[in-house]
């Protein structure tokens, strides 16, 4: 059978290399959307996000009508979302033990490598879905499987096919763009995230234990002409929002070493190609930010990363974060999982992004800051481990250097990665070091940044008030890890606010803000 009709179920996705949650939305329905029209003029594609899939009375008759239905679905990177909630395990397999009749198809995170309820915890491995209710796991690439599936048919449709070249998703992803008119975001803050190249320049090494991006082999690129020309298609379709974020680290884009160093020298011609293109191509963008940055590529190549980092500010608008994996600091830690810094390399990573990009911008927030992430639980993982965390971020604290967000968070293993055959999880012995460093994150250092991101009168430009609960609201600029505003009142949902002065840090995720300004015709 060759399906016409086809749905999109958009259950989000959360990765190293990729975000999917609203407001993101990420590739995977855009380059099945492109490449089943490529396949046949006469394909129907649908798409629906599961937020609005579950606000149904039954979502199953809905799903009936058409010929093949397709999840995404998988968060890698657990995360506290407020713009969308992502699809469960056992979601989608009662969805689809209920769902008789079309083919029933699950892309993304969860079938390739697994998904996980929450950090700390071990994943549902892909044959969990494959023994409730699915009809194919793609563990290739997800277009590559649609284009065959409305081409050929099932049987001759293969879910392990691999891209070997951008050439076909370059087509597709222009053919695509249209089905992000269908996203309850378009027209708000709706952004959409960009893939510049896949996999990680340390696949040549194994790349860090939990990590999946090595996974995906040698790293391949796309030329800033195909970029530009997805970009002007998603412009037209109405998206204003953009964030270069699909890739292990933006820095080395373009870079003569990728695909056969472990740490290749960041080009800063390469990267001035791209940002260009994309601005030509939406020229009234108004967003566009970048999220992943290797801090071993910075404090290997300090001047090289410093010029391709003021060729990002040139191009970006204010607001950006560089999200830093550093994980840990701990050099037992890094040497049995492989990691990128020690703690100076981390350290000279922070500098360098705060020297090109502290200074503040037309929408109130500095230009371009860092972000960190840390992972409990790593094998190896000791009490030193935790007093070398926090030395580090004191040692931030005490240089007065900013830094947007810190992520903490319980590893999550999958089980197609090496660190799930190793000794991994917070030992119980150190249960207590973790819960002393969160705290310390949480109400020392993330309410010392906030107070120096965005001290007591500064004016946030352009926000957008995501939810509401007991006499507040929670508003936030589009872009990568936007800061959370608490503003008096109760206003509609992705109501528009042209401005807020800040009154004072909230909590360490979120500062208090007086509504300055509304659009009147949000």
């Amino acid at each position: 059978m060759r399906p016409r009709r086809i749905m999109i179920i958009d259950g989000y996705n959360d990765e190293p290399g990729g975000l999917g949650v609203p407001p993101y939305i990420d590739v995977y329905a855009r380059y099945m959307a492109g490449a089943a029209i490529d396949a046949s003029k006469d394909a129907t594609v649908h798409y629906i996000a599961v937020d609005e899939l579950r606000a149904r009375r039954n979502p199953v008759d809905l799903l009936r009508l058409y010929d093949a239905v397709v999840f995404i679905a998988g968060v890698v990177v657990p995360g506290k979302y407020i713009g969308g909630r992502p699809a469960r395990a056992e979601e989608l397999a009662s969805w689809a033990s209920a769902l008789e009749g079309p083919l029933k198809v699950l892309v993304g995170p969860a079938a390739r490598w697994g998904m996980g309820p929450e950090g700390g915890r071990a994943a549902y491995p892909p044959s969990f879905f494959k023994t409730h209710g699915f009809d194919v796991l793609v563990t290739g690439d997800p277009e590559e499987y649609v284009h065959d599936l409305v081409m050929y048919g099932e049987e001759r449709a293969s879910p392990r096919q691999v891209r070997e070249s951008y050439d076909k998703v370059n087509r597709y992803a222009v053919l695509g763009a249209w089905i992000v008119r269908f996203h309850p975001n378009l027209g708000k803050n709706l952004v959409a995230e960009i893939e510049t190249y896949r996999g990680c320049a340390r696949w040549v090494s194994g790349g860090c234990s939990f990590c999946v991006e090595p996974l995906r082999g040698r790293p391949i690129v796309r030329d800033p002409k195909s970029i530009a020309l997805e970009v002007e298609a998603l412009y037209r379709a109405g998206v204003r929002n953009f964030r270069l974020g699909r890739q292990a680290d933006i820095l080395v884009y373009g870079s003569s070493g990728l695909g056969s160093e472990e740490w290749p020298k960041p080009s800063s011609e390469e990267l001035e190609r791209l940002f260009r293109g994309v601005r030509s191509a939406a020229p009234g963008l108004e967003v566009l930010h970048i999220d992943n940055v290797n801090p071993g590529t910075i404090a290997r190549y300090p001047e090289e990363s410093t010029e391709a980092l003021k060729v990002i500010v040139k191009y970006h608008t204010p607001g950006d974060v560089a999200a830093l994996g550093v994980e840990s600091v701990d050099p037992k830690v890094v040497k049995i999982n492989n990691l990128k810094v020690t703690l100076e390399d981390a350290m000279k990573a922070v500098e360098v992004i705060n020297k090109v990009g502290s200074e503040r911008g037309y929408n109130g927030l500095p230009e371009l800051l860092p972000g960190i992430n840390f992972i409990l639980g790593l094998p190896g993982e000791r009490r030193e481990s935790y007093r070398l965390n926090r030395e580090f971020l004191d040692e931030i604290l005490r240089r007065r250097l900013l830094v947007r967000r810190v992520n903490v968070r319980k590893l999550l293993a999958l089980p197609t990665t090496r660190v799930f055959m190793m000794d991994w999880g917070v030992d119980r012995k150190l249960e207590a070091e973790a819960k002393s460093f969160t705290y310390f994150v949480r109400h020392v250092f993330d309410r010392r940044e906030l107070s120096w991101v965005a001290p007591k009168g500064t004016v946030l430009k352009g926000l957008w008030v995501e939810e509401c609960e007991h006499g507040y609201c929670y508003a936030r600029q589009a872009g990568s890890y936007p800061l959370m505003v608490m503003i008096r009142g109760s206003f509609p949902k992705l109501q528009y606010i042209e401005s807020v002065r800040v009154e004072g840090v909230h909590s360490s995720r979120a500062v208090e803000g007086l509504v300055e300004s509304i659009s009147p015709g949000s």
